[in-house]
């Protein structure tokens, strides 16, 4: 049964409170969504709410992120982000033959098709936004600097509302103020300040992942904001080309950048609703 508001979850993985936000419809095909970094599962509620009909929705928040747990220095490895997904996707029982689809955006693209090079029984296909395999990306750099940048503390939402504009993102002005709500709370003291760990930053990894990208096996899309400055066409053709034509798809939308999801909701659903059409048509 769907549900009319999305439920907040908690499951215990090697003693981390992770939480998670389940859309209901429980027995429909499962999709996993995972968010990239800073940010939070309840970025994509717009997503969720549209494709909760026909799966079983779930947004997982990583660890450090969100409502999930923050562990001790030394736990925020790229294998131990990945091992949150391999624990929520046992936890929830989601790959035993219902076909699991796994949306992934910015670093929680590189978790997914992680899992899914690990894991490729478990795996129906894979939606990768915006993200790319390199070791060494521009933008993320330009991210980190503007990061060590920041106030600890924002005196109120609307210049953070202000900072995602600037990321930049294209988002209309209700938009960017959930999405501004969903990565902060509120201090103690007033203000406002990011719901993220600051040891995520801190010890934050990015390896090389073309070997990892190209022992792929399921059907994947690739998906990019043509005004996005983090994974350049060019590098977005190189993944396509790296996988069998037929395994692959890419997809640009005009007037969206890095958060292309809610940039252009309207388009992305329907990229996502062509893509796997495109699966059950092979089927």
């Amino acid at each position: 049964m769907t549900s009319a508001v999305p439920i907040d979850a908690y499951f215990d993985h090697n003693g981390l409170r992770l939480h998670y936000v389940d859309w209901g419809s429980a027995g429909s095909p499962p999709m996993l969504l995972l968010h990239g970094l800073r940010d939070s599962a309840r970025s994509f509620d717009e997503f969720a709410a549209a494709m909760r009909g026909e799966h079983h929705v779930v947004a997982l928040d990583s660890r450090g992120h969100g409502d999930s747990g923050w562990p001790a220095s030394g736990a925020y490895r790229f294998e131990d982000l990945v091992s949150d997904v391999d624990a929520t996707v046992e936890h929830l029982d989601a790959s035993h033959g219902r076909g699991l689809v796994m949306v992934g955006h910015s670093a929680g693209g590189r978790y997914a098709w992680a899992y899914a090079v690990e894991h490729p029984e478990a795996v129906r296909a894979l939606i990768i936004i915006d993200i790319d395999p390199d070791p060494i990306n521009p933008q993320t750099q330009r991210d980190f600097e503007a990061f060590h940048s920041e106030p600890l503390v924002w005196d109120s939402m609307d210049p953070v509302i202000e900072k995602l504009r600037n990321r930049p993102m294209f988002a209309a002005e209700a938009m960017l103020r959930r999405q501004a709500q969903a990565i902060t709370r509120d201090h103690p003291d007033g203000g406002v300040v990011w719901k993220s760990d600051p040891l995520v930053m801190a010890e934050y990894e990015r390896p090389d992942l073309w070997a990892s990208w190209s022992k792929i096996q399921c059907p994947t899309l690739i998906v990019r904001g043509r005004r996005s400055t983090l994974l350049t066409h060019e590098t977005a053709v190189k993944m396509r080309e790296a996988l069998p034509k037929h395994q692959v798809r890419l997809a640009e939308l005009e007037d969206a950048a890095h958060w292309l999801y809610q940039d252009t909701p309207a388009a992305f659903e329907a990229t996502v609703r062509w893509f796997l059409a495109g699966l059950d048509s092979d089927a």
